[in-house]
């Protein structure tokens, strides 16, 4: 078994978005704001504008290309170590196609799953390589991951 398996991948799938796409947000967080406004719940309408303008300025960068390993402490992504210890199980979906996700199930708050893609890597050297440390179970993206995917973001 070898020491570290690493490998290179973008943070998340990346779609363009056209002026349209902008313009529909745009209006959506135009509209949803002067209802905020005309309810005098003015703190509401500047964080839906704040936010929305984030949210266009993240959507518009495409995304890092990230250094992704499997060490015997842990998992890092390129300068953070998740320790086995903070993880809970690891799952591979579509390990059958060449679109392979890593999934892994974590403790954090804030990083309920972390997910990475396997294109380039070899899937059944990963899953042994994880055996050793983490058990196999069955895992999905989580439902607001897949409804921003379906939304483009």
């Amino acid at each position: 078994m070898p020491q570290n398996i690493v490998w290179k991948a973008y943070e998340h799938s990346h779609t363009d978005k056209g002026s349209d796409w902008f313009w529909a947000l745009g209006i959506v967080a135009f509209s949803s704001a002067l209802v905020a406004a005309l309810f005098q719940n003015f703190l509401f309408a500047l964080l839906i504008l704040v936010g929305t303008f984030t949210l266009a300025l993240l959507s518009a960068r495409p995304p890092r290309k990230l250094e992704f390993a499997l060490t015997p402490q842990g998992v890092r992504i390129d300068n953070a170590l998740y320790p086995y210890q903070m993880l809970i199980s690891f799952w591979i979906k579509n390990r059958e196609t060449d679109h392979a996700e890593l999934i892994i199930d974590a403790r954090k708050f804030m990083t309920p799953h972390i997910i990475a893609s396997l294109e380039e890597t070899d899937v059944k050297s990963v899953q042994a390589y994880l055996e050793q440390f983490l058990p196999e179970e069955e895992l999905e993206e989580p439902f607001v991951q897949r409804l921003l995917e379906k939304f483009g973001f």
